[in-house]
């Protein structure tokens, strides 16, 4: 409303006093310059002053100009084009690539090499995700005996794929949150070594040791919570914090076939 005054207030004015001899630039702080105007670009306007015609050219950004008025009596309105910053932004958001392809960088933590696809529909809000992993883990798990000691258990995939949806509550653009069902299926094997001790008829103190492995196919289930960011159109960075559940029926102890279970990815992804 400030804005629409000054602006009535200067074309007023200007219509009233301007000389058609010369171009004046109306400032939005108020005050006037008579020049010849040289040159009118996306973000500023060049200019001689017109008490110095053969000086020096001087510029003016548009973000400080109101109004030109020009020796020929035609006036224009300036407005200030968008900043590349704001233009890049709005393209991530409308002008966006609907293929994402991204390799699960975090996943080797777990002993996973993991890819997957997803597909956004037109208008952003919705994207549908099929991850592809195979588990190298796996093949070594003789060879980390460490990390059972003493009862502990642990778990390797096999290999695994799945579906799942995002939803991109504000659409797409340069940082989104994204949040959504994931479920995966897959072969995988729990090994775990049981221990017990005891003493023989003569005293003599023993340890035994008894490997247990466990394969068969699994099922998880998680709800993702994620953050993307998209500094340029084809390319991506999200991280994504996943809980859940998994049900192993092989376990060996019952309370282990379903038990709760979360995920943590960090991704690189080509969008196209």
């Amino acid at each position: 409303m400030k804005t629409s005054i000054i602006f009535l207030m200067v074309f007023m004015y200007a219509c009233a006093f301007n000389s058609v001899a010369q171009d004046v630039i109306y400032k939005k702080d108020g005050t006037r310059e008579d020049v010849r105007v040289i040159l009118i670009g996306e973000r500023e306007i060049q200019y001689k002053k017109f008490s110095n015609l053969d000086g020096p050219v001087y510029s003016i950004d548009k973000s400080n100009i109101l109004l030109i008025t020009y020796e020929t009596g035609e006036y224009e309105l300036v407005s200030k084009s968008p900043r590349p910053e704001s233009t890049r932004k709005q393209e991530l958001a409308t002008d966006f690539a609907k293929n994402i392809l991204s390799y699960h960088a975090f996943d080797v933590v777990f002993g996973d090499f993991t890819i997957s696809y997803e597909r956004l529909i037109s208008s952003g809000i919705i994207g549908f995700k099929i991850p592809v992993s195979v588990g190298y883990d796996y093949w070594f798990a003789d060879e980390d005996y460490d990390r059972h000691h003493y009862g502990g258990r642990n778990f390797y995939s096999r290999f695994f794929s799945g579906a799942g949806v995002n939803f991109y509550p504000f659409g797409q653009g340069m940082f989104r949150y994204f949040v959504g069902p994931h479920v995966r299926a897959g072969h995988g094997m729990e090994l775990l070594y049981d221990y017990s001790w005891f003493y023989d008829e003569f005293g003599n103190y023993y340890e035994e040791v008894k490997e247990i492995r466990n394969e068969g196919f699994y099922t998880q289930f998680f709800i993702d919570n994620g953050m993307m960011f998209t500094p340029v159109k084809n390319f991506s960075m999200s991280v994504i914090a996943s809980f859940g559940f998994r049900y192993f029926p092989e376990a060996s102890y019952r309370y282990d076939a379903m038990r709760p279970d979360g995920h943590f990815a960090i991704n690189l992804s080509f969008k196209f």
